[in-house]
């Protein structure tokens, strides 16, 4: 069963994962760049601490979550909890994101924020279908 969730993943599967890394490369760029430059939305010295501390503690997540999938991948270990996981989380990071936090953690007017924003919509598209795929296969196995 680990064997083939290693060996045999689909073509589209195999893009959800380049859909995914590309997504952790831009969000951590993101995050360097916001540390490194603030932000013209943040207008008082506590918001732009707590944000940067947020961004900072997502980006350290989203890239732990990346390596110990590819941890998983390499090990030919079950990754369908974690992929599971990783896909709730998401989800619930835009919808907060778009309900409490709009125009607070992303500056428009930097390259890296809008292609961030623009890739969102396919990363919670690539992990969803990550996520089912493998709970498939592992029933399936």
């Amino acid at each position: 069963m680990n064997k083939k969730l290693l060996d045999a993943p689909t073509g589209t599967y195999r893009f959800c994962e380049v859909i995914v890394v590309v997504f952790i490369l831009l969000a951590t760029v993101h995050t360097l760049l916001l540390r490194q430059l603030g932000g013209p939305a943040l207008t008082t010295e506590d918001a732009l601490f707590l944000s940067q501390t947020l961004m900072g503690h997502r980006a350290w997540l989203t890239m732990a979550l990346g390596l110990f999938y590819a941890y998983c991948r390499i090990t030919a270990k079950d990754c369908s909890q974690l992929l599971t996981v990783s896909c709730v989380l998401a989800w619930f990071i835009f919808i907060e994101d778009t309900l409490a936090l709009d125009n607070v953690l992303f500056v428009p007017e930097m390259l890296s924020g809008q292609l961030t924003q623009f890739s969102r919509p396919f990363l919670l598209v690539a992990l969803t279908y990550m996520a089912v795929e493998s709970r498939r296969r592992r029933s399936d196995g």
